[in-house]
Protein backbone atom coordinates (compact mmCIF):
# COMPACT_ATOMS: atom_id res chain seq x y z
CA UNK A 1 0.00 0.00 0.00
CA UNK A 2 1.18 3.56 -0.77
CA UNK A 3 -0.23 6.72 0.09
CA UNK A 4 0.47 10.13 -1.98
CA UNK A 5 -1.09 13.13 -2.53
CA UNK A 6 -2.10 14.61 -5.53
CA UNK A 7 -3.44 18.27 -6.01
CA UNK A 8 -5.21 19.63 -9.39
CA UNK A 9 -7.02 22.91 -9.47
CA UNK A 10 -10.24 21.51 -8.07
CA UNK A 11 -9.57 19.48 -4.85
CA UNK A 12 -6.57 17.57 -2.93
CA UNK A 13 -6.85 13.76 -2.75
CA UNK A 14 -5.59 11.76 -0.35
CA UNK A 15 -4.77 8.24 -2.52
CA UNK A 16 -3.91 4.71 0.07
CA UNK A 17 -4.45 1.95 -2.42
CA UNK A 18 -1.94 0.34 -4.68
CA UNK A 19 -0.61 3.25 -6.57
CA UNK A 20 -1.90 2.79 -10.31
CA UNK A 21 -4.57 -0.02 -9.49
CA UNK A 22 -7.20 0.94 -12.80
CA UNK A 23 -10.08 -0.07 -10.20
CA UNK A 24 -8.96 2.50 -7.35
CA UNK A 25 -8.29 5.06 -9.87
CA UNK A 26 -11.96 4.94 -11.08
CA UNK A 27 -13.25 5.58 -7.91
CA UNK A 28 -11.23 8.04 -7.19
CA UNK A 29 -12.37 10.30 -9.89
CA UNK A 30 -15.70 9.04 -9.01
CA UNK A 31 -15.38 10.72 -6.06
CA UNK A 32 -13.70 13.56 -7.27
CA UNK A 33 -17.10 13.89 -9.48
CA UNK A 34 -19.46 13.75 -6.96
CA UNK A 35 -17.16 16.45 -4.61
CA UNK A 36 -17.96 18.74 -8.09
CA UNK A 37 -21.13 18.47 -7.73
CA UNK A 38 -21.83 20.89 -5.11
CA UNK A 39 -19.71 24.07 -3.31
CA UNK A 40 -21.04 22.87 -0.08
CA UNK A 41 -19.10 19.51 -0.04
CA UNK A 42 -16.36 19.59 2.02
CA UNK A 43 -15.28 15.38 1.38
CA UNK A 44 -15.74 12.47 0.08
CA UNK A 45 -15.12 8.97 0.58
CA UNK A 46 -15.40 5.54 -0.56
CA UNK A 47 -14.95 2.31 1.97
CA UNK A 48 -15.60 -1.28 1.08
CA UNK A 49 -17.73 -3.49 3.31
CA UNK A 50 -15.23 -3.65 6.36
CA UNK A 51 -15.20 0.19 5.98
CA UNK A 52 -11.14 0.29 4.62
CA UNK A 53 -10.89 3.43 2.97
CA UNK A 54 -10.68 3.16 -1.13
CA UNK A 55 -10.80 6.94 -2.07
CA UNK A 56 -11.00 10.16 -0.72
CA UNK A 57 -11.37 13.27 -1.77
CA UNK A 58 -11.04 16.67 0.33
CA UNK A 59 -12.39 20.18 -1.22
CA UNK A 60 -9.42 22.53 -2.40
CA UNK A 61 -8.16 24.85 0.33
CA UNK A 62 -9.95 22.52 2.84
CA UNK A 63 -8.51 22.20 6.33
CA UNK A 64 -9.58 18.91 7.59
CA UNK A 65 -10.95 18.53 11.24
CA UNK A 66 -9.64 15.41 11.66
CA UNK A 67 -6.42 13.45 11.23
CA UNK A 68 -6.07 10.80 8.66
CA UNK A 69 -6.28 8.06 11.43
CA UNK A 70 -9.16 9.78 12.52
CA UNK A 71 -11.00 9.58 9.10
CA UNK A 72 -10.02 6.16 8.75
CA UNK A 73 -11.01 4.93 12.42
CA UNK A 74 -14.34 7.06 11.47
CA UNK A 75 -14.79 5.24 8.34
CA UNK A 76 -15.03 1.69 10.17
CA UNK A 77 -16.92 2.77 12.64
CA UNK A 78 -19.54 3.93 10.73
CA UNK A 79 -19.30 1.26 8.54
CA UNK A 80 -20.11 -1.07 11.29
CA UNK A 81 -22.89 1.39 12.68
CA UNK A 82 -24.57 1.57 9.02
CA UNK A 83 -24.71 -1.89 8.72
CA UNK A 84 -26.37 -3.39 11.14
CA UNK A 85 -28.73 -0.27 11.20
CA UNK A 86 -29.21 -0.97 7.49
CA UNK A 87 -30.49 -4.99 7.89
CA UNK A 88 -32.45 -6.41 10.43
CA UNK A 89 -36.48 -7.83 10.60
CA UNK A 90 -37.82 -4.20 9.93
CA UNK A 91 -36.41 -3.48 6.69
CA UNK A 92 -39.47 -4.93 4.76
CA UNK A 93 -41.48 -2.67 6.29
CA UNK A 94 -39.64 0.25 6.39
CA UNK A 95 -38.02 -0.18 3.12
CA UNK A 96 -33.72 -0.27 2.30
CA UNK A 97 -32.07 2.93 3.93
CA UNK A 98 -31.36 5.41 1.66
CA UNK A 99 -28.75 7.09 3.70
CA UNK A 100 -27.76 8.58 6.99
CA UNK A 101 -27.23 12.12 8.14
CA UNK A 102 -25.93 13.17 11.36
CA UNK A 103 -25.69 17.23 11.90
CA UNK A 104 -23.05 18.30 14.20
CA UNK A 105 -21.77 21.84 15.21
CA UNK A 106 -19.19 22.24 12.29
CA UNK A 107 -20.26 20.02 9.67
CA UNK A 108 -23.10 17.34 8.52
CA UNK A 109 -21.84 14.03 7.51
CA UNK A 110 -23.85 11.32 5.54
CA UNK A 111 -23.33 8.29 4.67
CA UNK A 112 -24.90 6.26 1.41
CA UNK A 113 -24.91 2.40 1.05
CA UNK A 114 -24.03 1.28 -2.27
CA UNK A 115 -24.70 -2.12 -3.75
CA UNK A 116 -23.14 -3.22 -6.89
CA UNK A 117 -25.04 -5.51 -9.65
CA UNK A 118 -22.15 -8.30 -8.13
CA UNK A 119 -23.64 -7.55 -4.33
CA UNK A 120 -20.35 -6.11 -3.21
CA UNK A 121 -21.22 -3.46 -1.02
CA UNK A 122 -19.49 0.12 -0.18
CA UNK A 123 -19.92 3.25 1.84
CA UNK A 124 -20.08 6.84 0.50
CA UNK A 125 -18.81 9.04 3.29
CA UNK A 126 -19.62 12.62 2.75
CA UNK A 127 -19.04 15.50 5.08
CA UNK A 128 -20.61 19.06 4.06
CA UNK A 129 -20.83 22.54 5.33
CA UNK A 130 -23.21 22.93 8.32
CA UNK A 131 -25.29 25.83 6.85
CA UNK A 132 -25.91 23.50 3.99
CA UNK A 133 -29.14 22.80 2.04
CA UNK A 134 -28.17 18.75 2.68
CA UNK A 135 -31.25 17.24 1.54
CA UNK A 136 -31.06 18.67 -2.02
CA UNK A 137 -27.57 18.02 -1.82
CA UNK A 138 -27.77 14.23 -0.96
CA UNK A 139 -30.65 13.99 -3.67
CA UNK A 140 -28.17 15.48 -6.18
CA UNK A 141 -25.51 12.65 -5.14
CA UNK A 142 -28.15 9.79 -4.81
CA UNK A 143 -28.82 10.98 -8.47
CA UNK A 144 -25.57 10.76 -9.58
CA UNK A 145 -24.89 7.65 -8.15
CA UNK A 146 -27.94 5.80 -10.41
CA UNK A 147 -26.85 7.21 -13.41
CA UNK A 148 -23.26 6.06 -12.34
CA UNK A 149 -24.22 2.70 -11.22
CA UNK A 150 -22.26 0.68 -13.53
CA UNK A 151 -19.22 2.09 -11.84
CA UNK A 152 -19.38 -0.25 -9.03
Amino acid sequence: MATRTKTSSKCTRTLTKPVGSPVHVQYDELCNRILELESSIRFVALADHLGLLIATVYRKGLVPLATKDETAKYAGQLVLLTGAVSGGKFMSKVGKMQYVVGKFENLVRATIPIVSDDYDKYYLLMSLDVDSDYVHVIDRVLAFLRENHSAF
